[in-house]
């Protein structure tokens, strides 16, 4: 039996369920049903084209979003709702990297570290280094900038700042000891992906085909690496859906990247 998914829709949201292919882009503040949109517009592909559930793939910022959707989803499709991906940006780069760990250089049983255990190994490898006047280096400013420069591919200081210069000298050691290790911490979630998808096209092109339909939530919090993982996936198809609200974007939330959402219509 079909449902109509349109169904108790006001017609703004009716439009975002009823657009299936191409891009799209929903912005609603907080309260007007996104998440119904969200969750409609799923069941809608779901039933209207030949798309199976393991083939949608919906990020969100948090596991407990994610797991209302696929509930809320499941309890209208039915059991074919359990093989939709649903899950946060960095599990969907650990699933990644655990599909595909001999191909991201990693060992099969890869650990994930947290910020606290980044910033020990930090301690650390800061213990021998000795390269600027400045005595004391507050640990969480050098994660953070480290991050930063992880994100652009920044390997050089920009300015004579001791901050800079730390970063400089740390950074290539930081990723030395996390392969020695052999762990990826939470920014390499994000990062490592992207590294496999340049340098295994296959990869990228099997994941393309894997996912023919890719939604976001909350798309005003990405952040640049999280964009470029978005616009790899999409690149081919296209059928990307995106939900957020531009009004939150100015509190750059989490290093939230504001042109993430405001150029969305230039850039896809």
């Amino acid at each position: 039996m079909k449902h109509d998914w349109t169904q108790g829709l006001n017609p703004e949201q009716k439009e975002a369920v009823l657009h299936i292919e191409k891009p799209l882009l929903i912005l609603a503040g907080a309260g007007s049903g996104k998440t119904t949109v969200l969750v409609s517009r799923t069941g809608h592909i779901l039933q209207s084209q030949k798309i199976k559930a393991k083939e949608i793939c919906v990020l969100t910022f948090t596991t407990k979003a994610a797991r209302e959707l696929k509930h809320r989803v499941g309890h209208k499709v039915g059991a074919p709702a359990k093989d939709l991906w649903t899950g946060t940006f960095h599990s969907f780069g650990l699933k990644t990297l655990r599909k595909f760990h001999k191909q991201a250089a990693l060992p099969q049983s890869f650990g994930v570290i947290d910020q606290g255990d980044s910033q020990g190994i930090l301690k650390e490898l800061m213990i021998n280094v000795k390269n600027t006047s400045k005595d004391a280096f507050k640990v969480e400013k050098i994660l953070s900038m480290m991050n930063d420069w992880r994100a652009v591919g920044q390997r050089k200081a920009k300015s004579d700042d001791d901050y800079e210069a730390m970063v400089e000298v740390l950074l290539p050691k930081y990723i030395k000891q996390l392969d020695l290790l052999g762990v990826v911490d939470f920014e390499g979630l994000l990062l490592r992906p992207l590294e496999l998808f340049q340098n295994h096209p296959e990869i990228l092109e099997q994941m393309q085909s894997t996912f023919k339909h890719l939604m976001v939530d909350e798309f005003q919090d990405t952040n640049r690496t999280q964009f470029r993982l978005v616009q790899s996936l999409v690149e081919q198809h296209q059928n990307i859906a995106v939900v957020g609200d531009d009004d939150q974007s100015i509190y750059g939330w989490r290093g939230a990247c504001v042109s993430n959402i405001l150029d969305f219509p230039k850039n896809f």
